[in-house]
């Protein structure tokens, strides 16, 4: 759809309002940013980044227009927030998938589901899913990649769990088999196919490689 300096995040690219500090009025604060991005999002998706303004974001979400700058400097920095968001919880969808699901086809399909499927249903929704790609910041780029590493390092801490063994070929096996998790959807999506088609190829990936996983398992080599 699909590392660091100083990371800025979906949280620290918003402004605190002015004003108390008490946990209700932060909590207040923290929603109404919450409300803002959702309706960020939306806007983006329907509008396109260049022709959505602050205006927009502003009646969509429910508040003044001065109001929204108590919470964003501007519209990057709503874009930066809001897209990081999208990220953040596609990810955090897809570590749910890995810590529950019953077997491993399940568990990689899953991820893959909920964060690369997931994701580009969300931008083939959009009309304007070509912006918006290019749209992207370095915060946003930034914020993303954070979100890779936790995605990908939990994902080789799954494979490790399943598949055990300090040996050089079992360590050469892992890091293969994340690579192709890590980037075959690219090119699984390189011509653009539907929303449909790409899940498909997303289950066949997962179920390709459940196989090889468990032939490896079957075998008790290390």
């Amino acid at each position: 759809m699909c590392q660091p300096v100083a990371v800025a995040d979906a949280r620290s690219v918003d402004k605190t309002p002015a004003g108390g500090t008490d946990a209700t009025e932060l909590s207040r604060a923290d929603g109404r940013r919450e409300d803002i991005r959702r309706a960020a999002v939306q806007q983006f998706m329907a509008q396109g980044f260049r022709a959505t303004s602050m205006a927009n974001i502003a009646a969509a979400a429910g508040v003044s227009r001065p109001a929204l700058y108590q919470y964003f400097s501007d519209k990057d920095d709503i874009f930066a927030a809001a897209f990081a968001k999208v990220f953040e919880e596609r990810v955090d969808a897809a570590l749910e998938v890995l810590d529950t699901a019953s077997g491993i086809r399940e568990a990689l399909d899953g991820m893959l589901q909920r964060y690369e499927g997931d994701l580009w249903d969300l931008m083939w929704s959009s009309p304007h899913h070509v912006e918006l790609l290019e749209a992207k910041s370095a915060v946003v780029l930034q914020a993303i990649t954070v979100e890779l590493d936790r995605l990908w390092s939990a994902t080789a801490a799954y494979l490790e769990a399943q598949v055990p063994g300090r040996g050089k070929r079992r360590t050469e096996l892992r890091t293969d088999w994340l690579d192709m998790l890590r980037w075959s959807p690219r090119g699984l999506k390189i011509d653009e196919p539907s929303v449909d088609a790409y899940r498909r190829r997303l289950q066949a990936l997962a179920r390709s490689l459940a196989a090889e996983i468990t032939t490896e398992l079957e075998s008790g080599t290390d």
